[in-house]
């Protein structure tokens, strides 16, 4: 689902769209507001957890550090399917 630039980057854009999806699919109602601020939460908390080097160097997330947050939050994972 990730429309990326063949470079294994995340951006914070395509986690939103990412996320809308998910919510949309499961029947959920989240505001745009809502939406963004869950997105940026993860977003950034994926990238705190990288080291500042990495983090200064990359222009979003790899899969694995994404997948990595999410196993934080297994409620998130309940209807997402991250492999």
């Amino acid at each position: 689902m990730f429309r990326n630039e063949g470079d294994g980057i995340i951006k914070l854009s395509e986690l939103r769209a990412v996320l809308k999806a998910c919510i949309e699919e499961n029947g959920m109602k989240f505001s745009e507001m809502q939406l963004d601020e869950l997105t940026v939460a993860l977003y950034d908390d994926a990238r705190n957890s990288i080291s500042d080097e990495i983090r200064d160097s990359a222009r979003g997330l790899s899969f694995e550090e994404l997948k990595n947050q999410m196993t934080k939050h297994p409620g998130l994972l309940e209807n997402i399917s991250i492999r």
